[in-house]
């Protein structure tokens, strides 16, 4: 048997080839940085991928569309009984605006309900699995289910959130909710609802880094008819934090800055 020898440059030559081989595999694999205005991803499936932060763009506190920093509260058509619980009403924010507002959420630290949780400046995140949607808000840890295709149960008891379930439409995400508590308001000017709310909310990824949200809202005892308005988010770099509402951190900041704020006359 002849042995066969290879010798150093043959090695040489042998071992840069197989380095270029691999750095063109390389880059033809490497994933370049994607544009914000790339088109949004798929999911394996071909199903809508909405997965990511998200954190609502600038403006907004009001879900009505022609009025969305609720300088005309009023404009939305309302029923008498309404119009009613939205004159009651003090809200943080708006053309009502109160430094003593009787917002339930800030007095009680009760939940603020689904709607309102679109309007907060922290980001939530979507999950999704074959059977369920997960919308997980850094604000208050809030986390809702979305059950897919299946309807809603004959026999609900109402409840904060509601229930809600979830179907794809091309490239949208449809969830329509039933079943929500009349112990919320739909957003920061203090608009009410009952709980015959019923919503229907649309999320499309507009492209890589935008999501919209259409939202439809229909309650007959408070709205003579529906409407839908739509918000836009942006997907966000920052990792999720912890925003909880402490009823004693908000006594504090009510008493030491809130009511000295009321009480102290302006400077002359």
């Amino acid at each position: 048997m002849r042995n066969c020898r290879i010798s150093f440059p043959e090695s040489l030559a042998v071992f840069v080839s197989l380095l270029c081989c691999a750095s063109v595999l390389l880059a033809q694999t490497a994933a370049p940085p994607k544009p914000a205005n790339a088109p949004a991803p798929q999911a394996s499936s071909r199903l809508p991928d909405l997965s990511g932060n998200w954190a609502i763009s600038p403006g907004g506190t009001s879900w009505d569309p022609s009025d969305p920093n609720g300088t005309k509260p009023e404009h939305l058509p309302m029923t008498p009984w309404g119009l009613e619980q939205l004159r009651a009403a003090k809200p943080p924010f708006g053309a009502h605006q109160s430094f003593e507002p009787n917002d339930p959420h800030q007095r009680y630290c009760d939940p603020p309900g689904t709607l309102r949780m679109y309007s907060y400046p922290w980001q939530f995140t979507i999950v999704q699995t074959p059977a369920q949607v997960y919308l997980l808000f850094e604000y208050l840890h809030v986390w809702r289910v979305v059950t897919m295709d299946r309807p809603h149960p004959k026999d609900l008891d109402s409840s904060w959130l509601g229930d809600s379930v979830g179907r794809y439409e091309g490239d949208a995400l449809v969830i329509d909710t039933i079943g929500y508590n009349d112990k919320t308001w739909l957003d920061m000017v203090g608009h009410p609802h009952s709980d015959q709310l019923h919503t229907i909310e649309r999320l499309r990824r507009l492209n890589h880094d935008t999501l919209e949200l259409e939202l439809t809202i229909e309650d007959p005892k408070a709205y003579t008819q529906s409407f839908t308005s739509k918000k836009t988010f942006k997907l966000s770099s920052f990792p999720m934090g912890e925003t909880m509402c402490s009823l004693s951190e908000d006594q504090s900041f009510q008493q030491n800055i809130m009511d000295r704020t009321v009480s102290s006359p302006p400077a002359k």
